[in-house]
């Protein structure tokens, strides 16, 4: 946008209308916290890792958890520089902002000027207040400068802090297809446990009754 082609009066109201530095200095507190939490979980995470891999458990096993658990735990230290990142960018836009609202003319102050115009034009019967149009007008030319330059120092800060790195999804720590393995072997067990319940227990009931049944008859000497 051309701000220079603005008059000061929509510039300065642009800037003293909108909500301010305080929802992005929430937002920066917000990413810097997440970012906290990251660096700890990452810290969590690769401490679970050194102890169970350096007390004892060895083996395949224990080469393929730690080799599956070594990239999520780079993944949540970059997450975590990257959320700090963008917490230390969005306090720069609004280190930004504040800088451009100090140096943006009040509206008060302009639309006191426009009014002072009217005054003199309006009494200017013989031409006496000729000086002071033109004093008032110059004043008037140097806001429509101080807004155009702090709207294009903002709009060209807030473009550089906005200018973040994608976040990326982290890796899969688990194998689907051993996943899906491991369920298969679970049921087979199961079913093999079934089955063979299945054929226990009614020799089991078989067994219980059988003293139930009558004895033989006695046959005679």
């Amino acid at each position: 946008m051309d701000f220079g082609v603005l008059p000061p009066e929509i510039n300065s109201a642009r800037m003293y209308s909108g909500p301010g530095s305080g929802p992005m200095m929430a937002a920066a507190a917000a990413w810097h916290a997440l970012a906290a939490q990251l660096s700890a979980s990452a810290a969590a995470y690769g401490s679970v890792v050194s102890e169970l891999t350096g007390t004892g458990w060895s083996g395949p096993a224990s080469l393929a958890m730690a080799a599956a658990a070594a990239p999520y735990v780079a993944w949540l230290h970059n997450a975590a520089a990257q959320a700090e990142q963008t917490g230390a960018q969005a306090m720069a836009a609004a280190a930004a902002y504040e800088l451009a609202f100090a140096m943006t003319v009040p509206p008060p102050v302009i639309a006191a000027n426009r009014s002072l115009l009217m005054t003199l034009v309006a009494t200017n019967f013989f031409g006496q207040n000729a000086p002071a149009i033109a004093a008032t007008e110059a004043h008037y030319a140097e806001m429509w400068l101080q807004d155009a330059a702090a709207m294009y120092g903002y709009a060209g800060s807030s473009a550089a802090a906005s200018q973040l790195p994608p976040f990326t999804p982290p890796q899969p720590t688990t194998d689907p297809a051993g996943l899906a393995a491991q369920s298969g072997a679970v049921a087979h067990a199961v079913g093999n446990a079934a089955g063979t319940q299945s054929t226990t227990v009614p020799q089991l009931l078989s067994t219980m009754a059988a003293p139930l049944q009558a004895p033989a008859p006695l046959q005679a000497p």
